[in-house]
């Protein structure tokens, strides 16, 4: 009588198959799973993101803040490209200490209504790093329609990096 022996069962064939299955949900999740940019703000000390919103390729942003010294807003509006942020115009009322002095080539300064504004210029950062006003700078985020006081998602004084990132929709549910 001949002893026959099961091939492909047992232990080794289950580890197999559960390996194949973990690759191929791996590999399905690459692919399945959609990434797309992401303006996000991380707390510096922590590297925590504290919030975060999709932005598109030259979708723009600006950060509203009170120059200290006049008292006046300024407003810096940003264009993202090639997943870098560029400084493309900056506007505000009075022309002194802390102000940009020199314009580089290709910008242009413009005097209209009570305003200065520099335009055109194309200033590129990988990101942005900026300590949340704790007097009167009062730090804004002008996004997506929307005013959103960096003071409402990190604590004033607090060292915050503002940038852009690839990011998944189980980043933005989980936080991962």
């Amino acid at each position: 009588m001949f002893l026959q022996k099961q091939v492909g069962t047992g232990k080794g064939r289950t580890s197999f198959r559960l390996f194949s299955l973990l690759c191929l949900i791996a590999v399905l999740s690459l692919v399945v799973i959609p990434f797309f940019p992401s303006l996000v703000i991380r707390d510096t000390e922590t590297n925590r993101p504290i919030w975060s919103g999709r932005i598109e390729e030259n979708g723009t942003f600006s950060i509203r803040w009170t120059h200290s010294i006049h008292r006046t807003p300024v407003v810096e509006t940003y264009l993202i490209r090639d997943g870098h942020i560029l400084l493309s115009e900056m506007s505000f009322q009075d022309y002194g200490i802390g102000m940009e002095s020199e314009l580089a080539p290709g910008e242009k300064l413009i005097s209209q209504d009570g305003q200065f504004r520099v335009v055109n210029m194309n200033r590129a950062f990988p990101a942005l790093h900026l300590f949340i006003g704790q007097v009167r700078a009062n730090h804004t985020l002008l996004f997506a329609g929307r005013e959103i006081p960096l003071a409402s998602v990190d604590r004033p004084g607090a060292a915050v990096t503002i940038q852009v990132e690839k990011r998944s929709i189980l980043n933005e549910i989980g936080g991962y």
